[in-house]
Parts: structure tokens; C-alpha cells; sequence
């Protein structure tokens, strides 16, 4: 099923509550949404996904905030079925199974009480960015 933009605003009163206004926070839920939302936002604005080993995507690596949500949440066998994807729909998909899975507004509210582990900016995985010569990406 195609997802939209618009489709993702029923998540928007648990992210607007643990969204950082700046870096990503200082707890579990914060690092979450901020992990969570970049990875959303960034495909809907830019077309980037976090690994274009198999699925296309544009100049920005968000391998990083894969590889996090997959070491910390429990979420890496919803983020692994990238390697699967073959079109935009196949992707929107993995997205709206990662904010149902990840922004339960329970689950958050318990996560908020955990102090931030390792940081989303930073963390290595199986999750990978190539950069593509001007040549090789048309």
C-alpha cells in the first residue's frame, strides 16, 4: 500500500513530545524520535534512504540512524527488509512499520525513563551509505 506525507501525522503528538529542539536528546524516547523522524522526513523531502545498496537514494547518509534504531530498539528485522526493497512503496513501507513498532506512545513514555545509550549520529552497522561518481548515480 502507498504511503504519503499526510499518512505519518497520526504520529505527530508522540514525536512533538519527545523531539528534541536540538542534537538528540538525553533519553531513549528522544534519541528515538529524533532517529525515527530524520528517517522519515528525509525520504519524503529528499529522497534518501538509509542504505542504497539495493534501493536508490539521494547524497545523504542516514545509514547512521538505521544502525542505531537497530542495535537499541529491537528494531533491525524491520529495517533489514531494505535489502528487499526495489521501489519507493517497498520503502514507505519499512518506514510506517518502524514509527508503528518504534512510537507507541506507552512504549515511548517507559523509554523516556532510560537515559540516552551510544548516539544516533554516530553508529556503525550493517547498514551502509556508497557515494556514487556524478557519472555512476545517472
Amino acid at each position: 500500500m502507498a504511503r504519503y506525507w499526510d499518512d505519518f501525522k497520526v504520529f505527530d503528538a508522540v514525536t512533538e513530545k519527545y523531539l528534541p529542539d536540538m542534537g538528540e536528546g538525553d533519553t531513549m524516547a528522544s534519541q528515538i524520535a529524533t532517529a525515527v523522524c530524520k528517517l522519515v522526513y528525509k525520504w519524503y523531502n529528499d529522497g534518501d534512504v538509509y542504505d542504497n545498496t539495493v534501493l536508490n537514494g539521494w547524497a545523504n547518509d542516514l545509514s547512521s540512524y538505521a544502525n542505531w534504531l537497530a542495535e537499541y530498539t529491537g528494531a533491525a528485522g524491520i529495517l533489514e527488509q531494505i535489502f528487499t526493497a526495489y521501489s519507493g512503496d517497498d520503502y514507505e513501507d519499512i518506514l510506517w512499520q518502524l514509527c508503528t513498532y518504534l512510537l507507541d506512545a506507552e512504549e515511548m513514555e517507559k523509554r523516556n525513563m532510560v537515559p540516552a545509550m551510544g548516539s544516533v549520529y554516530r553508529c556503525d552497522g550493517k547498514f551502509k551509505f556508497v557515494e556514487y561518481e556524478d557519472e555512476e548515480w545517472w
